[in-house]
């Protein structure tokens, strides 16, 4: 599987000399950056998803302040650094990095922490994928489908909905019956599962 590796260091000989070490490494597309806005300019672009060995301490933006500017469903951070400061560690991991490392390290040390950064990203995009999925199921829904179903997820019965929207009980059983057709479902629990999932609000 093809994976990308974007590396965010203002040093030049330290963003090169990582370059070529996870270079090294197969199946690895290799992205530098001289910034931290560059790279997150980049990142809302569109850049590819991929693993971000973010260093810490830069000119302009530092790599937690960076962190809070990620979108951590599409980037899993890795923060580097030279100085090793245990409250930095610490804070770098509270807003989402996935793993925090000393300058200069070996591919070795670095193997660990970017196995589990690519975990963290395959679920994390199969997460949104399938959010993506739900989503696109359920606009295919009316509006009048949509507020039967939110009614519904909130936990009212079919009677409770009739008389809440003034339909009758075999109007919002048709409803019903279209809906679980719409979203490809083989029960109603699957339907209000999917709904949960994607946060369907009644419409206003």
């Amino acid at each position: 599987m093809p994976r990308t590796i974007h590396i965010v260091d203002d040093d030049d000989l330290a963003r090169d000399v990582i370059a070529s070490l996870v270079g090294t490494l197969p199946g690895v597309t290799v992205h530098a950056w001289d910034s931290a806005e560059r790279f997150l300019a980049a990142a809302q672009d569109g850049a590819d998803p991929g693993v971000v060995l973010l260093d810490l301490n830069m000119p302009g933006l530092s790599g937690n302040e960076a962190l809070k500017s990620l979108d951590h469903q599409r980037f899993a951070a890795i923060i580097v650094s030279g100085q090793g400061e245990i409250t930095s560690a610490v804070e770098s991991l509270k807003r989402g990095a996935i793993d925090f490392i000393e300058k200069p390290f070996t591919l070795e040390k670095l193997l660990g922490p970017l196995k589990v950064a690519f975990q963290a990203l395959d679920r994390n995009l199969t997460a949104e994928r399938t959010s993506d999925h739900n989503r696109e199921r359920l606009d295919t829904l009316s509006e009048r489908e949509v507020e039967i179903l939110s009614l519904l997820v909130d936990g009212l019965t079919n009677r409770e909905v009739a008389e809440k929207l003034g339909l009758s009980v075999r109007t919002v059983e048709s409803h019903r019956a279209r809906i679980m057709l719409k979203l490809d479902v083989s029960s109603f629990a699957e339907a209000i599962r999917l709904a949960v999932l994607a946060g369907i609000e009644t419409p206003r």
